[in-house]
């Protein structure tokens, strides 16, 4: 039987070309720019960690929407959850205050993940949370609060014997039993719309895990890419005037290329996730504008490669495959000496014709709408010329107004 709140099978691709000026976006363990072998030849590459990370960031800071927190630190934002909830109890100088740590150690080990053995006030992993669920957390903390208290108290105890050497050989520590229904209440609390998106995994408790409403590849150089470095010195300031050489010296790899980046989101799934079809599409609209605006920040105090994208390709499937356009660039693009096509030209038209071969022998695989921008106003769009439009704004509307129609029409 299917699921009323998932919008048919609605898919938003994107499509776009990037463009960056020399740079170092995202490193690999030896401090160099990512690359990868494509169509024989290296390619540049941004990982897709690092475009969600982007993302992600780029919604905090601009305050667009709700982010969640991944950190192992989930006993310091309890703890500011619980203080601000309900300071009498839980907030500085609180009559439960003291208690707190050994508290939350114990219900996370129980609802969430052991602890790690060497960091005690860290869990092992990384967990993601919305802020819904931070809340939901700390009012199941409250509400267990002399059960844990209990669990404590029998530790206490089982370490003295234990040291004293009078337990048995079997015999385990204390734990907190989980209770079913307080698990459903956490798996319950309204996800932020991150991890809606991104899905989440909590090892120990599988069954609050949630699947990604999206896909992001990995962003790769449209053309053949070879390692540079950057020799860079710096002058000591109170040398004297005899004193030569420098205070320092390092190298740096970093590279520039034009990039090919492709998201694949699931109206769907992300339905499903958030719990309401129209709100998934709101969501969506802050996915579009995240994908397009947001660059890594690694090393842009020292190179400032803030390009945005010069072209996008928009793609709304009602149904259908969808379609990655990677292998436009199996061959890698050249720049034609003594013609006016540069990199990002000859991208663009190896991207709209590989389109139109696709569609020519798949068919349209349920294509309800392809909105396309582009920078420059003599970009060869080829059979992409039709859906044009005049700017992103306008691109993201005609995408998400062609889901809400379809949607409706259902």
């Amino acid at each position: 039987m299917s699921d009323p709140r998932r919008p048919r099978r609605l898919k938003i691709e994107l499509h776009l070309l990037q463009n960056f000026a020399p740079s170092c976006l995202n490193r690999d363990d030896t401090n160099t720019p990512k690359d990868c072998y494509f169509g024989g030849v290296r390619r540049a590459r941004i990982s897709s960690q690092c475009l969600k990370r982007t993302m992600r960031t780029y919604w905090r800071d601009e305050h667009v929407c709700e982010v969640g927190t991944r950190s192992k630190r989930l006993k310091d934002l309890l703890t500011e959850t619980l203080g601000t909830t309900y300071p009498d109890l839980y907030g500085a100088g609180g009559t439960r205050r003291e208690d707190l740590s050994e508290v939350l150690g114990i219900f996370l080990a129980a609802y969430y993940s052991k602890l790690d053995t060497k960091r005690p006030d860290e869990t092992a992993v990384l967990l993601y949370i919305s802020a819904a669920e931070a809340r939901g957390a700390s009012e199941v903390v409250h509400d267990l609060w002399e059960e844990v208290l209990a669990v404590a108290d029998a530790r206490d105890k089982f370490a003295r014997r234990k040291a004293a050497k009078e337990t048995k050989r079997e015999e385990k520590e204390p734990e907190l039993t989980t209770d079913r229904k307080l698990e459903d209440r956490l798996k319950a609390a309204a996800l932020s719309p991150d991890i809606a998106l991104f899905g989440r995994m909590l090892a120990e408790k599988p069954d609050r895990n949630v699947d990604a409403a999206c896909q992001v590849a990995h962003a790769i150089s449209t053309h053949a890419v070879s390692p540079e470095m950057d020799f860079y010195t710096a002058v000591d300031d109170l040398n004297t005037r005899e004193q030569t050489g420098a205070g320092m010296m390092g190298v740096i790899g970093f590279q520039s290329a034009c990039f090919y980046r492709y998201h694949l989101l699931d109206l769907g799934d992300l339905a499903v996730n958030l719990g309401d079809a129209a709100l998934a599409e709101q969501v969506a609209g802050h996915f579009l504008k995240a994908a397009i605006y947001a660059i890594p920040s690694a090393r842009q105090n020292s190179m400032a490669a803030h390009n945005l994208p010069s072209f996008g390709l928009g793609v709304v499937r009602d149904g259908g495959v969808p379609i990655s356009l990677a292998n436009a660039f199996a061959q890698p693009v050249r720049g034609r000496s003594g013609e006016e096509n540069d990199l990002v030209s000859a991208s663009v038209q190896a991207l709209s014709e590989h389109w139109g071969h696709l569609t020519g022998v798949y068919g349209t695989q349920g294509v309800r709408a392809t909105p396309v921008f582009a920078v420059d106003p003599r970009a060869p769009l080829n059979g992409l010329e039709a859906g044009r439009v005049g700017s992103v704004e306008e691109f993201v509307k005609t995408i998400l107004a062609t889901a809400t129609a379809t949607r409706t029409e259902a």
